[in-house]
């Protein structure tokens, strides 16, 4: 984490020596100018411009955008592909990595919210994972499915299978079981409330937007051990976004 210099900025006669003497990355304007923004992003106003030749101070970067401060002592935010065309203290261009998709390996935790049907019933559900190693993750997942019947709670815990972790779409399997807790709506009759095992199969797409967010869709086939003679079969669909933190 690079210091914050606004705290103690400098007079402008002393901002050279003042970069000298801090720890924070400069950096010299290559292009004819460049577009500092009040924010992160490109719905952000357009705010200052620096011309070529001036300097530039890198304070943090946030994804994509990056905090500057230039010899003016005005600070905006400038995207990384114009920082790349800068260059540095020696002359040479300015080596800064820009977020890939495949970044996301790095990351250990991920969670996401999905919808979707539960044999032809609206389904709702969130989950939690961990990443074993590159291919193997361990989810925790909670839905609910609300029906015309009544209400399905489950709570589960899968494995899931990622045979292609650098594909930018890429299929996964998962395996797993749980519980579900069955509550039918009342009739004439006060029903009882059930809780029964199950256990689920699937297959899946994961489709990296950015480093930090992708899509995840997936197919899952439950079998559900019931207390009758017969046991119950369902297939599910879902789809939502989830994120890496």
């Amino acid at each position: 984490m690079l210091p914050c210099l606004l705290c103690s900025a400098p007079a402008q006669a002393d901002w050279w020596k003042f970069w000298q003497s801090s720890s924070a990355q400069g950096v010299q304007v290559a292009e004819p100018f460049i577009e500092l923004r009040s924010g992160p992003g490109e719905l952000y106003p357009v705010i200052h411009s620096t011309e070529a030749g001036e300097w530039l101070l890198i304070l943090r970067r946030k994804t994509e955008w990056i905090k500057v401060q230039d010899e003016k002592q005005r600070v905006g935010w400038v995207h990384i592909d114009e920082i790349v065309k800068t260059k540095a203290p020696n002359g040479e261009p300015v080596a800064i990595t820009a977020p890939r998709f495949d970044d996301f390996r790095t990351r250990r935790w991920e969670g996401g919210l999905l919808m979707g049907e539960y044999d032809s019933t609206a389904v709702n559900a969130a989950y939690l994972g961990y990443w074993m190693t590159a291919n193997l993750s361990a989810e925790l997942s909670a839905a609910q499915v609300l029906g015309n019947e009544g209400e399905r709670r489950m709570f589960g815990l899968n494995l899931l299978h990622q045979p292609f972790p650098a594909w930018r779409v890429s299929p996964f399997f998962t395996l797993g079981g749980g519980q579900m807790m069955i509550e039918p709506k009342a009739q004439l009759v006060q029903p009882e409330n059930t809780d029964e095992p199950y256990a689920n199969a699937g297959i899946g797409l994961r489709w990296y937007i950015n480093d930090r967010y992708f899509v995840r869709a997936e197919v899952r086939d439950y079998k559900v051990f019931t207390k009758d003679e017969f046991n119950e079969e369902a297939t599910e669909w879902k789809l939502g976004l989830s994120v890496f933190f």
